[in-house]
């Protein structure tokens, strides 16, 4: 209702607050269940098509986790808390942008703010998951030697390059899709919106290593 009142009385500012182009195609796109469905995917395509191949892999966790976990046996253990993680990320990412907008004066609707991060989050995941949906089951399956996977990593060869690629992607769907959820959700300008989306991908993503390799 709120936005109907804006819409009849300043059309012009409603049109320019909603955002068009890729802003516009944002905010089409990011239904409930477009949101929620990708989310969804990320979440249970690490437990479940990621760390479930590497355990059986016997896959060693690189760098070393914070978690009291022995690197052999970690992604045993992931398959059970990487979707919780991810979504307990994605909530407090939410919420610290919540907490910012507000304290610049723009007390966004909570729900629509969470349907707009869990589609960023959805989509900057993928630029990962995609990937390791592909190696994880070629490591279990012993397509590609897991020994020679982790020397790779370690001496920084092709291996270690091929996920430095998509760790870019990553960080760009990033970088894009939070400021843009910031802005469909409060508002704010667009500089803004870029400092708040990007405090909110690092506390996400600061979240998400204490747990994920």
């Amino acid at each position: 209702m709120a936005h109907q009142i804006q819409a009849a009385v300043n059309p012009v500012e409603y049109r320019h607050a909603q955002g068009g182009g890729l802003a516009g195609w944002f905010r089409q796109a990011s239904t409930t269940r477009n949101a929620y469905a990708l989310l969804a995917f990320a979440a249970i395509g690490y437990s479940i098509g990621v760390a479930l191949p590497l355990a059986i892999a016997k896959a060693n966790a690189m760098p070393d986790p914070y978690l009291r976990i022995a690197a052999a046996d970690y992604f045993y253990w992931g398959i059970y808390f990487y979707a919780p993680v991810i979504a307990a990320a994605w909530l407090l990412a939410s919420a610290v942008i919540y907490l910012i907008g507000w304290g610049f004066g723009r007390k966004a609707d909570f729900g629509e703010l969470l349907r707009f991060t869990a589609f960023a989050t959805g989509i900057g995941t993928l630029g990962t998951l995609l990937s390791d949906l592909v190696t994880s089951p070629l490591r279990a399956m012993g397509v590609i030697n897991e020994q020679a996977w982790e020397q790779s990593i370690l001496s920084q060869g092709g291996w270690w390059l091929f996920l430095w690629f998509f760790i870019v992607i990553y960080v760009a769907l990033f970088c894009v899709g939070y400021p843009i959820a910031v802005r469909l959700a409060t508002k704010l300008s667009w500089a803004r919106s870029i400092i708040v989306g990007a405090v909110g991908f690092l506390v996400f993503q600061g979240f998400e290593y204490i747990f994920i390799r």
